[in-house]
C-alpha cells in the first residue's frame, strides 16, 4: 500500500489497484551466499 496516492501492490511489486502508472522497480541485487542476498 502506498500512503501517498493509495495504490496497492502484490508481493512482487505489481500494481493491484490504484492510480500508480507502473509496477515497482526491482533494485539491483546479488547472492552473497546460499542464505544471503545483498540488495542495493
Amino acid at each position: 500500500f502506498c500512503p501517498c496516492h493509495g495504490s496497492h501492490y502484490d508481493t512482487s511489486g505489481r500494481i493491484r489497484k490504484g492510480p500508480a502508472p507502473k509496477n515497482l522497480e526491482i533494485p539491483p541485487y546479488q547472492f552473497v551466499s546460499d542464505s544471503r542476498i545483498k540488495i542495493g
